[in-house]
């Protein structure tokens, strides 16, 4: 097998290389793709029970809004009263906070921290490798953590007792845990227990996460009785549901802005992976093929030296996982080197190949044996001739090998063409997202966060004598990352919901945003609850004039004007009802934005950051509005640019492969060249001769994948409330640009064989 191997690399050197460097690179595709893959195919199924694992959800009268929150009291309940739940837990969204070993050292450290109770050792299980983690729960100021977070605190020394700080507030460590895997909703941190701090809730503060263990079998029982009219009337819900923890990552049967993963762009990148690998062995079977008539003469020696007909067959078949295994290795290398450039943040996975043994392992065995099965049928044919046929070398004529070869090609063309309309596509949807009109100004405005209104006050005085800033204002909502909803009791027995966006009284003009009814915000109106809604809560609630209506509670909400709709969350969604609020005083953490001439940027970004730095003793950390707007559609943003990178790759392993054939066919076809052209046949002539061929191929490609294409593109744009025409034109590019690159490649190639002395080819 050795020998044959080197003999084949040896003497067949140009279809080796190629193979070689197709088949590295699309291991290396595969590799990364897959990776990423079992990452979020994986993720949240590391837990011991994650098939019986169910968090909480609820939509509210009015408002179609699934809502991924409980109240505390009401999951006390649900544990306290059904048998079906195994075990319930209630978690605060984990938040970063600033821990010391010493309450008066200068040193701190930022980790997660979560409040969480006792049922979250039974729901998540986590491996307790040392201390007690109920009294972490059981008992204030006793905490968790995760090894990796002790490590960090205290090295090599024993945690358990040891004290840490946090706002002048001592933890005791009383547990440490083994840290949970990367693909899963839990933080690795610090957790600790609910209890104290939040006694006073209320069955209706729906301000935690809930997760419940309840059999698969026995989850739609379990279900009709959350559903029971008096529970949902004691908790204020229309309607409950619980969503298997297994299901959330990709927002299965959930809305769009719940989900944490992308299922199309794992798809997505499943597909890429696979058609580049298909690609790839397709060059190898093709290349193959295309040998066969310079091997058929060795072949039928060996037969007549003794060797049987299934020994050659399996020394023939053994080159194509030698080629695997060889170019599997040259793969991790290429992995190691994506896996350190700037395109490894594209990927939430881990692509280190020492962090990722086993899957690699099933890899390359994957890849051994699909190597194998594209090996049988040259192994097959190189073996088959009878001695006559072997000397006249009419194999390479024949209309099998001639259609198989078409086939082929067909299929490479084929995925590349498709692969580039669609990254055209995802591209194009982006772009038109950027550059879509939100209804407010969001050029030239930048922001940072800011805990203290002493030092807001001051900033703002300060900055404001720089005539390159025309304005300030504030609020502790970005757009796109608003989240708080609530109901409005405006008629009894009537809630309307919307999105609440607390802002200040200058706010909605400084984002140039146009009160259409009522009046705008003025500075007095600031700390009293005033209200201005969008056209979309007017058409939502049925009222055609609330200007100066109050709402029927207790918070003194009052309605001031009506604005035209603007968008304030991701294009993937329509416009909901929005109301701005102008209260603050119970907001600790706030945006200070600030909005600059777009003249002299960087001296003005300098001023605002020296000024910030002279008055906090930190450098300001700054954001530009549009970048972080922007920033939304970052997974589009990736998925274009990784299917425009690999669908570089796919059309570059094509037309190496196209390459290989048109060297093939000019070395067989010398002969008939040379003929040719002593009976006058011209350069181009010959040309269109060796290249027809694939020009058809290419032809029938782009017939095929431009409905393939459209059809995909077209799914794909369902996920998005407002999108981008499918513009024909991107069509005809896909098509164009693999035309243009398969004429430069091969073109040179067979102009090279036109232009060959004749009289050598005869004589020879």
């Amino acid at each position: 097998m050795i020998k044959n191997f080197l003999f084949v690399l040896s003497h067949f050197k140009t279809s080796s290389v190629l193979n070689i460097l197709g088949l590295s690179a699309a291991f290396a595709v595969f590799s990364i793709t897959t990776i990423q893959c079992y990452y979020d195919f994986s993720f949240d199924r590391n837990f011991k029970h994650s098939d019986e694992i169910y968090q909480f959800s609820h939509f509210r009268q009015g408002n179609d809004r699934q809502m991924l929150n409980i109240s505390i009291p009401l999951a006390q309940l649900i544990v306290g009263q059904y048998p079906e739940v195994k075990a319930g837990c209630v978690l605060s969204r984990g938040w970063q906070a600033d821990f010391k070993l010493q309450v008066e050292s200068d040193d701190s450290f930022s980790f997660t921290m979560v409040r969480t109770d006792e049922g979250f050792l039974e729901v998540f299980t986590p491996k307790i490798l040392s201390g007690d983690a109920k009294t972490a729960f059981s008992e204030k100021n006793n905490v968790l953590l995760t090894d990796d977070v002790a490590k960090i605190l205290f090295g090599e020394a024993d945690p358990l007792g040891q004290v840490i700080w946090q706002d002048s507030l001592p933890y005791t460590v009383v547990a440490v845990c083994e840290q949970f895997p990367e693909n899963c909703s839990l933080s690795n941190g610090i957790y600790t227990t609910l209890l104290g701090e939040y006694d006073h809730d209320k069955m209706t503060w729906y301000n935690r996460l809930g997760f419940f263990r309840v059999h698969p079998d026995d989850i739609s029982a379990f279900q009709e009785k959350l559903n029971q009219p008096e529970l949902l009337e004691k908790a204020h819900l229309a309607r409950a549901e619980l969503v298997p923890l297994t299901e959330k990552y990709f927002g299965r049967n959930l809305p769009a802005y719940n989900a944490e993963g992308n299922l199309t762009a794992t798809l997505s990148f499943m597909a890429i992976g696979i058609i580049i690998l298909v690609i790839a062995f397709i060059n190898f079977m093709n290349f193959s093929i295309a040998m066969i008539p310079s091997r058929v003469r060795g072949m039928n020696i060996r037969k007549i030296m003794g060797a049987t007909p299934k020994r050659l067959q399996f020394l023939t078949a053994s080159e194509a996982p030698c080629f695997a295994i060889l170019s599997f290795g040259m793969a991790l290398f290429l992995v190691v080197l994506f896996q350190r450039s700037q395109l490894t943040a594209f990927f939430p996975a881990d692509l280190s190949p020492e962090k990722n043994v086993k899957l690699l392992a099933v890899i390359a065995l994957t890849g051994i044996a699909v190597s194998i099965l594209f090996g049988l049928y040259p192994a097959r044919r190189v073996t088959s001739f009878q001695p006559a046929m072997a000397l006249s070398g009419s194999f390479s004529q024949s209309k099998q090998s001639a259609f198989l070869r078409n086939v082929l090609i067909t299929i490479q063309f084929f995925a590349a063409i498709s692969l580039i309309i669609i990254a055209g596509f995802i591209k194009i949807q982006r772009d038109y997202m950027t550059n879509y009109s939100w209804g407010f100004q969001k050029e030239n405005i930048v922001y940072l966060s800011v805990e203290s209104d002493d030092l807001a006050n001051l900033f703002e005085n300060e900055i404001g004598k720089n005539p390159a800033i025309s304005g300030c204002t504030v609020s502790p909502s970005l757009p796109g990352q608003i989240g708080l909803s609530i109901g409005l009791h405006i008629e009894e027995e009537k809630t309307a919901w919307a999105t609440t966006w607390m802002v200040r009284h200058d706010f909605l003009d400084f984002f140039g945003i146009r009160v259409i009814e009522g009046r705008d915000y003025i500075p007095d109106d600031d700390g009293k609850q005033r209200m201005i809604c969008n056209r979309a809560f007017l058409k939502e609630s049925g009222y055609t004039n609330i200007v100066e209506t109050k709402v029927l509670n207790d918070r003194g909400f009052e309605f001031v004007g009506v604005i035209q709709d603007i968008h304030f969350e991701s294009l993937r969604s329509t416009i909901r009802p929005l109301c701005f609020v102008t209260q603050l005083a119970n907001w600790q953490s706030k945006y200070f934005f600030i909005k600059i001439s777009g003249e002299n940027t960087l001296q003005t970004l300098d001023f605002i950051n020296n000024t910030w730095e002279n008055l906090s003793g930190e450098p300001a950390d700054l954001h530009f509005l549009d970048e972080t707007i922007d920033g939304l559609y970052q997974s589009e943003s990736n998925l274009a640019r990784l299917i425009s990178i690999f669908g570089l790759i796919a059309v570059i392993i094509a037309v190496m492969g196209v390459y290989g054939l048109i060297v093939f066919n000019a070395k067989y076809k010398q002969k008939e060249i040379a003929i040719r052209k002593v009976n006058g046949s011209t350069i181009k002539e010959i040309m269109l001769m060796l290249n027809k061929n694939v020009l058809l191929q290419l032809g029938i490609a782009f017939a095929a994948a431009v409905p393939a294409a459209y059809y995909i593109v077209n799914k794909w744009l369902e996920n998005f409330a407002y999108k981008t025409p499918m513009h024909w034109w991107v069509f005809l590019l896909g098509g164009f640009i693999i035309l243009l690159i398969t004429l430069l490649t091969v073109s040179a190639q067979s102009y090279k064989a036109a232009r060959a002395n004749p009289t050598k080819a005869i004589n020879s």
